[in-house]
């Protein structure tokens, strides 16, 4: 039989086990920014800048699928889709990662993309939240910030560009990108 003290440690040991863990690291704003000046546009990648506290960003790169073709202060590439839907495997891709015990929500993401003329007409962004189905316009011709909703540990984004004129045609990244939303 337990004394009353006994029962009291007992009581405040376990009372804690069945509270959800709380992220050591909350946090709203820029989670992560990828800055290509000076970069060539040729590069396999670029590394991310800056990011918030805790969290961990992949480099900005290209699919596969693309080719990489120069384009000072960019991450660029040709071979987009000619058809007028995404395809699948031609898109930039990046990532962000919550720190230990937390949980991430993109909300939005500010892109340069440019396309050359005969680059794709039109793009969308993506996330790994809902395997690539949710989707947020990107425009190819001024900087944009596509409003979104994505949550979970790990996000990968992808920027898909198609209806190009020509597969010679480009789009790139430039300047900076930025993506933003919350730790928790």
């Amino acid at each position: 039989m337990l004394t009353r003290m006994a029962r009291l440690l007992v009581v405040k040991a376990t009372a804690g086990m069945d509270a959800p863990e709380r992220c050591a690291q909350a946090f709203t704003g820029a989670l992560a920014t990828w800055d290509f000046s000076g970069e060539s546009g040729s590069q396999t990648f670029t590394a991310v800048k800056t990011t918030a506290p805790g969290v961990t960003a992949g480099s900005a790169m290209r699919s596969s699928g693309l080719t990489a073709v120069s384009g000072l202060n960019s991450i660029n590439a040709s071979n987009w889709a000619t058809a007028s839907a995404r395809d699948s495997a031609k898109y930039f891709a990046l990532s962000v990662i919550a720190p230990a015990g937390c949980q991430l929500t993109v909300t939005s993401v500010a892109i340069d993309a440019r396309a050359s003329s005969s680059g794709p007409t039109m793009a969308q962004l993506s996330t790994s939240a809902d395997t690539y189905a949710q989707t947020a316009t990107v425009s190819t011709a001024v900087s944009s910030t596509p409003v979104l909703s994505a949550t979970g540990g790990t996000v990968e984004l992808r920027i898909y560009g198609y209806a190009a004129s020509a597969s010679t045609g480009t789009m790139r990244l430039q300047n900076t990108l930025a993506i933003s939303g919350s730790v928790e």
